[in-house]
């Protein structure tokens, strides 16, 4: 799909000039209509932009004033007037109503054929799904299956003008708590959450074009994921957590309240391993749906220890959770106590007494009791670093293990 900021870069439409709502140019255009009819309403639907030149309308400015009511409540793109003998220019009423609305009006000379700008518009809107399947039908083979002729998909990305042959990383760009916003935004039906996820993704399309970065990206269930360049070793994870900063921003002026967290997967140079910097990418953001001080980006090289851990068989990890924090589940099962809870947070409030109580709703004193049968039942003593290191990786891996970090095989 394309945004009418698009439309008024094509050849045919040079003479294009908007005169009303430039603030919504990144409206999206799912087809072009040229209707003359005096009531044009009942034959449109939404994401159309509508040509006309105003016969039916008889200079009547009412008129022209209510069809543009009613294509704003439709939902359209945009409308292109073809200025000439039926209206000479856009009256400053209807300019001051689309104003308001954000919604983009444009005049188009009479002198130029509105048959060619049809033409021109819907074979750019076809040629665009096209890529657009097609880019996502590659991307899906490069990271969701195992790779066979790596070559050949360098190729179909260079027709595109993509290359592929430079060294990348992915980006997972994911909406955290989705449910809550589409039920704050109302979104109710099947067509408005494609709407939504399609205005998401061209939020994304829009900052990497304003840093002219021609980059691949496919919309996943309900994630954007990105091919990024990454050329410079030392600082091309900077250069693209600035790029990805900009695309924040974008989110919250555009669409206020989604709370996005960006995952980044590790540099690859192969796209034969570009799968392995998927599934990072992906274990990313599980990490920071359980960080307490969340921030937006992640980035896979930039873990620490949780590197180390990711790598390790679950099954092992498991095995050292069971060792490790499984007498204190017995306890808190066989005594309906908060053990686990009270050392986790222990934890997270990096080993502060007077904070964790806070966060317990607990006396110190109940916390002081509650350290010392930890100690008891784990044989581990929380002054000692070691005792203390062993229990937080059990801590770590619980916390692993709770949030399914170690994803499924998509393609087997």
């Amino acid at each position: 799909m394309i945004s009418c900021s698009e439309i008024i870069k094509l050849p045919s439409l040079a003479k294009l000039t908007i005169v009303a709502g430039g603030s919504g140019l990144d409206r999206l255009v799912r087809w072009v209509h040229f209707i003359d009819l005096p009531d044009v309403i009942p034959w449109v639907q939404g994401g159309e932009l509508l040509i006309i030149t105003g016969i039916g309308l008889n200079g009547d400015i009412d008129k022209l004033k209510n069809i543009v009511k009613g294509i704003i409540k439709k939902k359209l793109a945009g409308l292109i007037v073809n200025i000439g003998p039926y209206i000479q220019a856009v009256p400053p009423e209807v300019i001051s109503l689309a104003d308001q609305a954000a919604f983009p009006i444009f005049e188009l000379p009479w002198e130029v054929k509105i048959i060619e700008v049809t033409r021109e518009l819907c074979s750019h809107i076809v040629m665009k799904q096209t890529e657009q399947r097609s880019i996502k039908d590659f991307l899906e083979q490069l990271l969701l299956c195992p790779l066979e002729n790596h070559e050949l998909l360098i190729q179909r990305a260079a027709y595109y003008g993509y290359d592929l042959a430079k060294p990348h990383q992915i980006a997972i760009i994911s909406p955290r708590r989705l449910n809550e916003f589409l039920q704050e935004k109302k979104v109710k039906d099947e067509k408005a959450l494609v709407d939504l996820k399609v205005c998401f993704e061209q939020i994304i399309r829009e900052v990497l074009t304003m840093h002219e970065k021609k980059i691949l990206q496919m919309l996943w269930a309900d994630d954007v994921v990105i091919l990024m360049p990454y050329e410079n070793e030392s600082t091309g994870i900077q250069q693209n957590k600035k790029i990805l900063s900009k695309v924040l921003q974008q989110f919250t002026l555009k669409m206020p309240g989604l709370a996005v967290t960006i995952g980044l997967g590790g540099r690859f140079e192969s796209l034969q391993v570009a799968r392995q910097s998927y599934l990072q990418a992906i274990k990313v953001l599980r990490f920071a749906e359980f960080q307490v001080a969340s921030t937006p980006i992640y980035a896979y090289e930039q873990l620490g220890i949780y590197k180390l851990l990711f790598e390790i068989e679950p099954d092992k990890l498991f095995m050292y959770y069971q060792e490790v924090i499984e007498p204190l589940n017995h306890y808190d099962h066989k005594h309906q106590m908060d053990m686990v809870v009270s050392l986790f947070i222990y934890f997270e409030e990096n080993c502060n007494a007077a904070k964790t109580a806070k966060r317990l709703f607990v006396h110190r004193n109940t916390l002081d009791y509650r350290l010392k049968k930890i100690e008891e039942i784990t044989g581990k003593n929380l002054d000692n670093p070691y005792d203390r290191l062993t229990l937080q990786i059990g801590v770590i891996v619980g916390k692993q293990m709770a949030s399914e970090i170690f994803p499924n095989d998509l393609c087997r």
